[in-house]
């Protein structure tokens, strides 16, 4: 009877404590704010017209770490019984605040001038996409395994392109409050958009019937054709040639893509200026609220 007792007793002390190395971590999973609350301060605080203000950031990055650490503590289960979008948002933010992270160690950043990249760009960093890792949803990852591995596979959505931040000034403006779930696709739509109509990145000249693109559909035609010219081919171009069109036809003001869809576009590309993506700092109340 005293064994029994003891036996008892000593299996409930086990899932005791059990339940005590267990809580924490569903709590916290629990608790996690899906209206990335701390993110959007940040993007806020830092972030004007699609620039960043890394020097204030660096002097002001409480928050920043603090959310990137929060999102480490996502249990993976219950990310996955998130709706899509939720997950979607959460992966771009994820990505985008890292990103962020990533620049803000290392900055000022003082690269090698005998490097083919600028002296302040995240190219200076090495192994900055493939070998620096982070943690998100309890997993270490790096920035091209949430790119290629959880966006692009996932949720092939191409849109994501005009939403992820390489902090560089040919990428995509970053946007200056979080992705939401449930604004998630009003977002990717106004992000894609803007980023059709950014001079800077896209140049569509109707009367030359001349489009200058970005790399970017270079770099991921395979997305952009699935999507926007299941075909291969669009008003009569093919390949990296075609995505390019596809999209802008797609995303630039009414009259702009009614041109392109008649046809008769050349299309090439231009130069990707990786310069860091950074804003003048100019030591007020940006930086610090």
């Amino acid at each position: 009877m005293k064994r029994i007792v003891l036996r008892s007793l000593f299996a409930s002390a086990l899932l005791y404590l059990l339940g005590l190395l267990l809580l924490p971590g569903l709590a916290v999973g629990a608790d996690f704010d899906r209206t990335h609350g701390l993110f959007g301060q940040v993007l806020a605080a830092h972030v004007r017209e699609g620039l960043v203000d890394y020097a204030g950031l660096k002097a002001n990055r409480a928050r920043l770490d603090s959310y990137t650490s929060a999102l480490g503590t996502v249990p993976p289960g219950e990310l996955a019984a998130w709706k899509r979008e939720d997950r979607f948002a959460f992966w771009i933010n994820a990505y985008n605040a890292f990103t962020l992270k990533v620049v803000v160690d290392h900055y000022p950043i003082e690269g090698s001038w005998f490097s083919l990249y600028p002296k302040s760009s995240i190219r200076q960093i090495a192994g900055v996409w493939d070998r620096i890792t982070f943690t998100a949803a309890g997993k270490p990852v790096t920035l091209n395994q949430i790119e290629h591995e959880i966006l692009r596979k996932q949720f092939a959505d191409p849109r994501l392109h005009a939403a992820i931040n390489c902090a560089s000034i040919s990428c995509p403006e970053l946007r200056a409050e979080p992705y939401l779930g449930d604004r998630l696709d009003a977002q990717l739509e106004d992000g894609a958009r803007r980023f059709a109509a950014s001079a800077s990145r896209n140049r569509v000249d109707a009367s030359a019937k001349s489009i200058e693109a970005s790399q970017i559909f270079d770099w991921f035609t395979p997305d952009f054709i699935a999507a926007y010219a299941p075909g291969g081919s669009f008003a009569g171009l093919s390949g990296k040639q075609a995505a390019a069109a596809a999209f802008l036809a797609k995303f630039s003001p009414a009259a702009i893509g009614q041109a392109i869809r008649a046809g008769g576009f050349s299309v090439r590309f231009l130069s990707y200026d990786w310069s860091l993506n950074e804003a003048p700092h100019d030591g007020g109340s940006a930086s610090s609220r």
